[in-house]
């Protein structure tokens, strides 16, 4: 059976592709539960692949496999990687370009909060999910405070990018830095600081 995440984001498909209008109203739902399935199926061969991957790569490049916890970390990462790679390809790789071609009498305040929803749900998972903070759920008054505290004197798009990153770490129950004095202070900086050339360069 799909799992809650893929059925809210095939409703996000279904609203802007449709269903074939030739079929009959059972024929439609037949033929949604059918593709939300090949979907599911598609996601889980997806995982084995990905998982075993980045689980051999762990071994050519340590010369040993993984400790169980740093397996298990591989593992979800992994996983998290593999239903949004095909999440993009399935769903959002076939909705315009430009959601905000449809004109707005066209897409009710709560429609266009739903699909948020199923997008935020789908990227839950994903420890990367910053680098692209409109996948992200907005973040506490807290984490924004933390923050000003941080990085108050960076540029408006580091800091964008920063809140985002401290609040996905916060949700997945990460290390995080608290102060500039914190040992993680600087490596953060310093992906911060990449993220922000790599926006300038791509512009994404």
């Amino acid at each position: 059976m799909i799992d809650p995440t893929t059925q809210d984001v095939m409703k996000l498909y279904l609203e802007h592709v449709g269903l074939p209008t030739e079929l009959s109203p059972e024929d439609q739902q037949e033929f949604l539960e059918r593709e939300s399935e090949r979907i599911a199926e598609r996601i889980d061969n997806m995982k084995v692949h990905m998982q075993d991957q980045v689980l051999t790569r762990y071994v050519r490049e340590n010369g040993h496999p993984a400790p169980h916890s740093e397996q298990v970390g591989l593992i979800n990462q992994a996983w998290a990687q593999a239903t949004d790679f095909v999440i993009n390809e399935e769903i959002y790789g076939k909705l315009p370009e430009d959601m905000e071609a449809y004109p707005p009498d066209q897409e009710s305040a709560e429609t266009e909060a739903e699909r948020d929803r199923a997008r935020i749900q789908v990227h839950r998972s994903n420890p990367e999910r910053w680098r692209q903070p409109v996948n992200c759920e907005d973040p506490a008054t807290s984490t924004r405070q933390l923050q000003d505290l941080l990085w108050e004197e960076k540029p408006s798009r580091f800091r964008y990018y920063a809140v985002h990153l401290l609040q996905a770490r916060i949700e997945d129950d990460q290390p995080y830095p608290t102060s500039r004095e914190h040992p993680l202070y600087p490596s953060f900086t310093s992906l911060l600081d990449e993220r922000v050339a790599e926006y300038a360069a791509s512009g994404k």
